[in-house]
């Protein structure tokens, strides 16, 4: 699936860049799913980019909600 290879990227801390914009523009789609929200998190926290990865986990947490 997408997400793994998302996933994967992050991880390896490549395309991170690209990875967030991928992953903004499937909110638009997909704005309740909490994977890609953790996801985008992670790819933020990597990029060192901490506030934008704290909004990102908080909008997971209130979905789970």
């Amino acid at each position: 699936s997408a997400m793994e290879y998302y996933t994967r990227l992050i991880k390896k801390g490549r395309f991170l860049d690209d990875a967030i914009r991928d992953l903004r523009d499937a909110l638009y789609r997909y704005p309740v799913e909490v994977s890609i929200w953790q996801a985008l998190g992670d790819a933020y926290m990597r990029s060192n980019r901490l506030q934008e990865a704290l909004d990102a986990y908080t909008k997971a947490e209130e979905l789970l909600r």
